[in-house]
């Protein structure tokens, strides 16, 4: 669900300004990077790949998805080995402490005993996330949260992430996203301020894979620092680290 100022009682008036400016929304979202009716987005997901229970969860949003965004990544291009990326996008409650300990953010993901992750950024966003599907190079997943710094943003959404090794060394990354709206009015409003939403849908779904990158490059480039802050941990998360640590001593393994 997103929620505008403009969602409040509508009068008479207000309706018909909503008719109005609803034409002029949607010709400008088709300059925005946000998906025409005949380019069919929904095409991207892998059904053919989920099980039942994922297939379903994924109909929850799609095909009767409010917009669709191919994601504005920070950094689509990412310098890092394989085998730690992978498993930075494979554990990203892990990933959330190494990230806490290089200051790349404040909070931390929990992973929940139904398998979902929880994190709220105590900046106004805070949801759930649900993996879906873990392929070689394609991840898919259900979120569920909320964004209350901008424009109000909360609901559902189905993001795709797929990358790949582009080179040694070298990885290429690309981020879909797809919005429910769950009422009407607020489908209406949404569709009139997506112009202007742009950021807020691409700084959050961008989260999702933007803190795995950094972390991925700076444990590439500089293993020892990133070991050494391992070393500062409770022994409680000292323990959960203890694959990730093994894997910054090691070689590359091949993907």
């Amino acid at each position: 669900m997103l929620r505008f100022g403009c969602c409040g009682v509508v009068t008479g008036m207000a309706m018909r300004s909503i008719y109005i400016c609803l034409p002029l929304a949607v010709a400008l979202t088709l300059g925005a990077g946000f998906a025409r009716a005949a380019e069919k987005p929904e095409s991207l997901i892998p059904f053919n790949k989920l099980d039942a229970a994922a297939q379903a969860r994924v109909r929850q949003v799609v095909p009767g998805y409010t917009f669709y965004r191919k994601v504005h990544l920070p950094k689509p291009t990412v310098r890092a080995r394989y085998d730690i990326f992978e498993y930075l996008i494979n554990h990203l409650d892990q990933c959330s402490i190494v990230a806490q300990l290089l200051k790349i953010v404040e909070y931390r993901s929990e992973r929940r005993p139904d398998g979902s992750y929880f994190a709220d950024n105590r900046k106004g966003a805070a949801g759930y996330l649900w993996p879906l599907l873990a392929a070689p190079g394609e991840r898919l997943y259900l979120a569920q949260g909320a964004d209350k710094k901008g424009e109000p943003v909360s609901g559902s959404a189905v993001v795709l992430f797929r990358y790949r090794k582009a080179q040694p060394g070298v990885l290429e990354c690309e981020l879909h996203g797809f919005v429910k709206v769950d009422s009407w009015m607020q489908r209406l409003c949404a569709l009139f301020f997506l112009p202007f939403i742009t950021t807020t849908v691409d700084n959050r779904f961008g989260e999702v894979v933007d803190v795995p990158v950094q972390v991925s490059e700076i444990a590439t480039t500089d293993p020892a620092k990133v070991l050494k802050l391992l070393d500062t941990l409770s022994p409680e998360d000292a323990a959960k680290m203890k694959e990730f640590r093994a894997l910054l001593t090691q070689q590359e393994t091949k993907p």
